[in-house]
């Protein structure tokens, strides 16, 4: 028998489902055998471990599976919010979120120390805490798109899930918005942490998103003129919106490419004074919560 035909045997589903609840049931208190909730989770992770693991061995698999699908369910078991009653109680907080004030976290404003869009650290000392409602984000070709679940981790602790609501095209770009599965309340620090998983708590990306400028200078090309930027390995395009950063990486303005020369982007003639960095404006990530 095949490792595809062992790992996908309805013996081996049910064993596996059978030791991971008594786990969970040690560690925890919970019994989630009848718990319908919990069994359509553990479906709908199920296969994709397969395809996140390369090993030939059954055990390997197995392990992984109890790895990650029960840190799934702890962390949600911990929430104290059953699945099957989350819209209700969205239902009932209705009144309460009237009261409130929705704001955006965007990962343009995030801190020099962030890694890119997907893992980054912004300051928000005016919030003691929030709610996390909704997240978009452009559709990129990576891992955090191969399931309608995707989690936002917060502090380095909370993770909390999102579930793909709806998409919108604006010109060649198409973004996804995910809508936050429970009301969890998040504790605010002077800098938040926040990074954005896929459905098995994978990051989508550890590339740096945000580009230095090495060079730069006013050109005449083609009758007009323009101010020209060299940019080593970029994958600019022309009509593209650029962010100028000063060397604190924080955002300045706004421009866009006009011609794309390999390592050179031509720009319209602007005052580069300050402008240390760049980035991608229509890659920019907004988290909606409630304070």
């Amino acid at each position: 028998m095949s490792l595809y035909d062992m790992y996908f045997s309805k013996q081996n589903k049910n064993y596996m489902f059978n030791t991971l609840s008594s786990l969970i049931l040690q560690e925890s208190g919970y019994d989630i055998k009848n718990d319908q909730s919990y069994i359509e989770l553990y479906r709908l992770y199920y296969p994709g471990i397969f395809d996140m693991i390369d090993t030939d061995e059954i055990s390997i698999l197995n392990k992984q599976l109890i790895n990650t699908i029960g840190e799934i369910i702890l962390q949600r078991l911990k929430e104290q919010k059953p699945i099957e009653k989350i819209k209700e109680d969205k239902n009932k907080n209705k009144i309460v979120d009237k009261k409130k004030c929705i704001k955006n976290i965007y990962s343009i404003n995030r801190e020099k120390k962030s890694i890119n869009r997907f893992n980054f650290k912004i300051k928000l000392s005016e919030y003691k805490t929030f709610c996390p409602k909704t997240i978009t984000l452009l559709k990129e070709k990576n891992i955090l798109f191969s399931n309608d679940t995707i989690f936002l981790r917060f502090n380095d602790s909370d993770n909390i899930s999102f579930i793909y609501k709806d998409k919108k095209k604006l010109g060649n770009d198409e973004y996804y918005t995910y809508e936050c599965l429970s009301d969890d309340i998040i504790e605010s620090k002077d800098i938040l942490s926040i990074e954005i998983l896929n459905y098995l708590l994978m990051t989508p990306s550890t590339k740096k998103d945000i580009f230095k400028i090495k060079k730069s200078k006013n050109i005449n090309y083609e009758k007009d003129k323009y101010t020209c930027l060299e940019i080593k390995n970029n994958n600019f395009i022309v009509d593209q919106e650029i962010g100028l950063l000063n060397d604190k990486q924080e955002l300045i303005k706004s421009v866009f490419s006009k011609h794309i020369l390999n390592d050179y982007i031509l720009i319209e003639k602007t005052d580069l004074k300050d402008s240390k960095y760049i980035l991608k404006m229509n890659q920019n990530i907004s988290i909606q919560i409630l304070i």
